[in-house]
């Protein structure tokens, strides 16, 4: 999730990563075809029943709502989802990083009473309220992409984003093999998973010997990302590395080290494993790119929200009362860490 540009964010791929992985899909698969013994109902997959559940309407908000990232992987995916479980789905949100614009628009989404919303947690503080009223009044929600950990939310699904530093921190040491020195990071430095993954970087670069620099704010920005990068090179002579957070801070960097004539010198890693990123990769300016299996974000998301409402499995005389909800609380989606080595298998998919 950031900003405009060219490229993309949680950035965010397409198999396994869930708590169970596959096996939760299959499970879920499993329950839709099975008909009820107790009802002699259709399966779900059938078209009597893809009928019956033609009128529900499931929406997905986010700020920067059609950032190109999230038009070619969660979008799709989502309709995707929709279509094999024959109900609509929305898009809402602003087309900016605007906070108020996307409070309108959960708001506005939640007087309507869709059958379920997911929401990708921009300000985990600023949505806590929102997202609880949303369930207060009967409406399911689950976060994804990033979460509001505070909220009544359902479920989060998405990326576990310490996770992904300790991918970024892993291949930098790699890629130094033994070399000291400083390494810059950069991202949306207010984001708490932004904050998340600096942590999980720390943890492998500091033990590593490594001295992590303060994170640069990059507003999520290509051109202000390369602006900062630029920057940060010229005020150290002595930098031996830098790792971007955000879907633009890798692009912006690999521009900051082109330009400079540093490719091969400053190693460079980033988040997520677009066609921009990997062509970087592909010409050694970037050395890794740690991608996001998005499209499980929304796939699975609004599979959570339909099993909320219709699973058949039962935990007490009232679920409802004794808040148990039929679905996993977290999912790990997973990530992927795209090199030299095999950046040729990705290119090929982009």
């Amino acid at each position: 999730m950031k900003v405009q540009a060219k490229l993309k964010r949680r950035d965010a791929l397409k198999a396994g990563g869930l708590v169970a992985g596959s096996s939760v899909l299959a499970a879920w698969t499993g329950c839709e075809k099975a008909p009820s013994s107790s009802t002699g109902a259709a399966p779900k997959d059938s078209s009597a029943s893809r009928k019956a559940y033609a009128h529900e309407e499931y929406v997905w908000l986010s700020a920067n709502a059609n950032l190109p990232l999230f038009t070619a992987h969660d979008h799709p995916a989502l309709r995707m989802a929709a279509e094999e479980l024959g109900v609509k789905v929305t898009m809402a949100g602003p087309n900016s990083v605007d906070i108020p614009g996307l409070i309108a628009a959960i708001e506005q989404t939640t007087a309507r009473k869709p059958a379920g919303m997911m929401v990708v947690g921009w300000d985990p503080s600023a949505l806590v309220p929102l997202i609880n009223k949303a369930v207060d009044s009967g409406i399911p929600v689950v976060c994804v992409d990033a979460d509001v950990p505070a909220s009544k939310r359902l479920a989060f699904i998405g990326t576990d984003w310490f996770d992904l530093g300790v991918r970024q921190g892993e291949a930098m040491v790699k890629a130094l093999a033994g070399k000291k020195g400083k390494i810059a990071l950069f991202g949306l430095i207010e984001q708490e998973i932004d904050q998340k993954a600096f942590a999980g970087f720390r943890s492998v670069a500091e033990k590593a010997g490594l001295t992590v620099l303060d994170p640069q704010q990059d507003k999520g920005n290509q051109a202000e990302a390369a602006r900062v990068a630029a920057a940060v090179i010229q005020a150290q002579p002595d930098l031996s590395g830098m790792a971007g957070f955000d879907s633009e801070s890798g692009p912006g960097i690999g521009q900051a080290i082109k330009e400079a004539g540093k490719a091969g010198q400053i190693i460079a890693t980033c988040v997520d494993a677009e066609d921009q990123h990997l062509r970087l990769v592909k010409e050694g300016v970037l050395t890794a790119a740690v991608g996001q299996k998005r499209e499980l974000f929304t796939y699975v998301g609004l599979r959570a929200l339909f099993e909320a409402n219709h699973s058949p499995l039962k935990f007490t005389s009232d679920d409802q009362r004794a808040g148990i909800v039929p679905i996993p609380i977290n999912y790990n989606t997973g990530t992927y860490t795209v090199t030299k080595e095999n950046v040729d298998l990705f290119l090929k998919s982009a």
